[in-house]
């Protein structure tokens, strides 16, 4: 296999295998550190994941499960799979919830690793100091929102990338075939995942060679396009997704994306603080961008600036690239070539990666404690009910900002109480789940108020006969004839009909 990049040939930052052998047990030992809470609590703080365990017990229904007749599974050629897939695969020696476990684990070691192998690419087999960051990356907003399955996909798409940096351009019809059969994985991971290794390859082609003609450019790129031929035909001819539920989004979220920490504001900081450490380092002229990867670089910001954050079905579709193009930019830097500079790197990655992890330990508890909190309540929702989430009408309790969170740990119902959940994701050509009755289609899956629910579904009191309502620390509580509270905890009250 040659190395074909264009670009200058880099330096290498590391003198020898001995030295990279010591980066890659630093590099593993930082990664392994962010899993470390793990061991402590038994569920990563990390908003979505319960909805995708509670998606998979669905996938393990036996006949006179209540769920049963609550729930049908349909699985189809549609994305975002990669979780469930994992299920069907990984069932006869694993649960759900392990299953869940260890897609959170995949979803912040395939990105890592992903970044050492374009890191590794760049550098003829030698990845650069900065590469020590990439875990400090790993509690980023699309790993804290629960997007496992395009975290997954990210990390496989990074892996491809570092593929496409070395593979032997000479032997068409091999790199034809493997570049297919791995758009066709990261279809069924994520979308978005597939998008952007088709993105990245196209910004790094998109660059002339020198001396080459504009119809070798065009040719060169017209090949290049073949190899996702797969990934496109599924996409053409998969069910269309369901979109009139989607959130208005932000583009403050693709600030905060890469370093998210529980809250938007404390991310974009962090973010920020990143940059500013990133850009007094660049001054210096020890460590630089890899000249071949300036334009996948350039290209991926402009794409993050410009895109929406949602699109239909599709959101934060900004942040998850600015996700992406954190772990890329670090993936990229190539220096310092001085020893002492190297060691003082890895000293200061060290110290960031703990201290990122330290002052995540505090939700990590919180985030169990509330579960628990949660699962006790839920005790009062007899199995076979159908539980309607609800959350305070707009701007009664504007410092809400633990709803979203909150509204995760609903799953639970379907886990523990084998009962229907509104917020449980369903939605058409997005999802292999969907309710029995088509008319809790109706409700969206995002919380909203009673109000809203009232105007679009006037006769939802006869779909339903459990209701949680959201209030977190606000004193807001629904006042409904007929329902009477079956619990109570500080951030949910549990009604039912007498």
């Amino acid at each position: 296999m040659t190395i074909t990049m264009q670009g200058d040939a880099p330096r290498s930052g590391l003198a020898g295998p001995s030295a990279v052998r010591w980066l890659a047990a630093l590099f593993c030992a930082l990664t392994a550190l962010t899993l470390a809470p793990l061991a402590i609590w038994p569920i990563p703080p990390s908003w979505d994941l319960v909805n995708h365990w509670a998606r998979l017990t669905l996938f393990h229904m036996a006949p006179g499960d209540p769920l049963a007749a609550l729930y049908q599974v349909r699985l189809a050629p549609i994305p975002d799979l990669a979780i469930d897939l994992a299920d069907l695969a990984l069932s006869p020696l694993l649960s759900p919830e392990s299953v869940m476990k260890l897609a959170w684990c995949a979803a912040i070691v395939l990105p890592a690793w992903g970044a050492w192998r374009v890191s590794k690419a760049l550098n003829n087999g030698a990845p650069q100091p900065a590469i020590l960051f990439v875990p400090v990356l790993s509690y980023n907003l699309v790993v804290t929102l629960g997007l496992v399955n395009f975290a997954i996909g990210m990390g496989l798409a990074l892996i491809a990338f570092a593929a496409w940096l070395t593979v032997d351009r000479r032997r068409v019809g091999l790199r034809l075939a493997a570049f297919n059969a791995i758009s066709v994985v990261l279809f069924f991971c994520h979308l978005a995942a597939f998008a952007a290794l088709a993105l990245l390859v196209a910004l790094y082609e998109a660059k002339p060679h020198v001396h080459e003609s504009r119809r070798e450019w065009a040719k060169r790129l017209l090949i290049s396009a073949l190899h996702f031929a797969a990934g496109v035909v599924l996409w053409a001819f998969a069910p269309p997704i369901e979109s009139h539920f989607s959130g208005p989004g932000s583009k403050i979220a693709s600030l905060a994306a890469p370093m998210f920490n529980q809250t938007v504001e404390a991310g974009v900081l962090a973010t920020l603080a990143l940059v500013v450490a990133l850009s007094a380092a660049l001054m210096t002229r020890r460590v630089a961008f890899a000249p071949a990867m300036r334009w996948p670089l350039v290209g991926l910001l402009a794409f993050v600036a410009l895109a929406p954050p949602t699109h239909g079905a599709a959101d934060f579709i900004d942040a998850r690239m600015a996700a992406l193009l954190a772990y890329l930019v670090f993936a990229s830097l190539q220096g310092p070539h001085a020893a002492r500079a190297r060691g003082w790197i890895a000293a200061v990655a060290v110290l960031v990666a703990v201290a990122r992890v330290g002052a995540a330990l505090p939700f990590w508890a919180a985030y169990n404690a509330e579960a628990g909190e949660f699962r006790q309540a839920f005790v009062a929702i007899p199995a076979g009910a159908r539980a309607l989430v609800v959350s305070p009408p707009p701007g009664r309790c504007p410092s809400l900002d633990a709803e979203d969170f909150a509204r995760g740990l609903t799953g639970f119902v379907a886990i523990d109480r084998r009962a229907l959940v509104s917020t449980l994701f369903t939605g058409l050509g997005m999802q292999p789940i969907a309710p029995r009755d088509p008319r809790l289609a109706e409700i969206p899956w995002t919380a909203p108020s009673l109000d809203w629910i009232a105007r679009r579904v006037p006769d939802w009191q006869s779909l339903y006969d459990t209701v949680i309502a959201l209030h977190v620390d606000c004193d807001w509580r629904p006042e409904q004839a007929g329902w009477a509270p079956a619990a109570e905890i500080p951030q949910a009250t549990i009604y039912r009909r007498p």
